[in-house]
């Protein structure tokens, strides 16, 4: 089970390895991530029922919820060794291990280290170069992020923001909190990174530092083919089908496309991604684990995979081979080897801060720092009426 197509189309990988697995399987896409969850649970309380699922792709956001509870199994009852997780980036595994025993409930075949995406020609007119070292010193951390910001706001008579929406910094500072939402106490935790989150999202919103729109509405996704928007901060997806796809061309020359690069911006991040689990009454456990090993464990399905789609994979010597071997490097990045970049920025980051709260309680604290940021209320109501909104959310945990 799945929302999309991503993962059925991922599937043809498994199938050219293993073809007479392909009849076995069938691919079911409930079309919708805002109802998926809901599709899901309400079939695990049906564990006899034919469309019971063996296997469910989950999100970042909300894997938690599966791998730290007993609906998943242990990749270990699917035949999967600690051989085969050995070229995973660690935080990819870390995500997906139950919390209350240790013990590893989903693999992934991605892996989406976060990094710093800006336009060459604005670079070069704003700030006089283009150099993604040199770029790097002027995003290299938020106060210095901001003395950027307005200058590329003063220099170009307010035409070119540095980024489009305020919430393109969310996913950098969700990703540097230094403690989960809540302890193993059940104790709510308010992370002091979320006032420097709010501060930023002030600053910008104040000094009219972006473009104000909404992410992933129509006016935000124009921007990529505009000379409105500096940068964005992206992942490894949000690359190709993000960035490249709203570009306004298919070539260089073409739109902005060739007109990119990266660097990694203030903070090491990371944003999304794709599980799979195996769920406590699947009816084939072996061949379960033979499709998961298939698909986030074979480095020869994997390098493959990686060359054909551009996925950045969960597979440290599949990636080092294609950039070895020059597949990194991309005329949309100006000839940059987009996976030189990414490679260690996968390696650095940090998911101990993840629990199972954190899309419900990411979207709050989003919620009153917009409206901190316009002034709405202050920033002390702001965090007030944010607790408030959690512990009326989780009546079972303290929130002080």
């Amino acid at each position: 089970y799945s929302w999309n197509t991503e993962v059925g189309e991922r599937m043809a990988y498994v199938f050219e390895k293993y073809p007479e697995i392909e009849e076995r399987v069938v691919y079911v896409n409930v079309g919708d991530s805002a109802i998926y969850q809901e599709k899901i649970d309400a079939l695990l309380q049906t564990p006899d029922a034919e469309d019971y699922p063996d296997i469910i792709a989950a999100e970042a956001a909300y894997i938690m919820k599966y791998t730290n509870s007993d609906y998943t199994l242990p990749v270990t009852d699917l035949g999967i060794t600690e051989a085969d997780l050995a070229e995973m980036y660690p935080y990819t595994i870390q995500i997906a291990t139950d919390q209350r025993d240790g013990s590893l409930k989903g693999v992934s075949w991605q892996a989406c280290p976060g990094s710093y995406m800006y336009r060459r020609s604005l670079a070069e007119k704003y700030l006089g170069t283009s150099d993604p070292a040199e770029v790097q010193e002027y995003v290299k951390d938020w106060p210095t992020f901001l003395e950027t910001a307005k200058l590329i706001n003063e220099k170009s008579g307010g035409v070119t923001k540095i980024i489009s929406s305020n919430d393109d910094i969310q996913n950098v500072f969700w990703s540097n909190k230094s403690s989960p939402w809540v302890d193993d106490n059940k104790n709510f935790v308010y992370d002091e990174t979320l006032d420097t989150m709010m501060d930023v999202y002030y600053e910008l919103e104040q000094n009219d530092l972006s473009a104000k729109t909404t992410c992933w509405s129509e006016e935000w996704n124009a921007g990529p083919s505009t000379d409105g928007v500096f940068s964005y901060f992206g992942c490894t997806w949000f690359l190709h089908w993000t960035i490249k796809a709203n570009c306004g061309g298919a070539a260089v020359g073409e739109g902005t496309y060739g007109d990119w690069a990266m660097c990694g911006g203030p903070q090491d991040y990371y944003w999304g991604g794709t599980w799979l689990c195996a769920m406590k009454d699947c009816s084939d456990p072996a061949l379960a684990g033979q499709i998961m090993k298939a698909l986030c464990c074979d480095t020869e399905t994997m390098t493959k995979m990686s060359e054909e789609t551009l996925d950045y994979v969960n597979n440290k010597t599949a990636m080092k081979t294609l950039s070895d071997a020059g597949k990194g490097a991309y005329d949309f990045l100006g000839g940059q080897d987009f996976i030189a970049v990414f490679s260690p920025l996968a390696e650095n980051v940090d998911v101990s801060w993840m629990s199972a709260y954190d899309q419900k309680c990411n979207e709050l604290i989003v919620g009153q720092a917009q409206s901190y940021a316009k002034g709405e209320k202050d920033k002390e109501t702001a965090v007030a009426d944010f607790k408030k909104a959690v512990a009326d959310m989780y009546p079972d945990i303290t929130v002080e």
